[in-house]
């Protein structure tokens, strides 16, 4: 009964230093505009098969918290881009940032200055 307890013990610390997690980061995505905005981004992860859509309505000075995985790039893209995307093709949009671990707690600015 103890061998047994020991296999599977073993067994399943294997298994945990096996797969190692994938890290995360979180940072912040500010409107630093003065008016609001509806803001359309689009992530893509090497290991993901399929991009991520997602939407933020943010007011003047208004920050949106994201927590992706490192390696992620993020772009602001349009509708058009979106749509073209959920059709197959491959669309670059506006790139805003390629997620490294040192984004952590960083903040973003959307609105870039010319």
């Amino acid at each position: 009964m103890k061998t047994i307890a020991l296999f599977v013990m073993l067994s399943l610390l294997g298994g945990i230093t096996r797969s190692q997690p994938v890290s995360t980061v979180t940072f912040m995505l500010k409107n630093n505009g003065l008016v609001p905005r509806e803001f359309r981004f689009l992530e893509r992860h090497p290991a993901s098969e399929y991009p991520n859509v997602f939407t933020a309505y943010l007011l003047p000075g208004q920050s949106y918290t994201v927590r992706l995985k490192v390696g992620t790039s993020l772009a602001l893209v349009t509708q058009t881009e979106i749509n073209a995307t959920m059709q197959g093709q491959v669309v670059p949009g506006k790139p805003l940032l390629v997620v490294q671990p040192d984004d952590a707690g960083k903040t973003i600015n959307l609105i870039q200055k010319r």
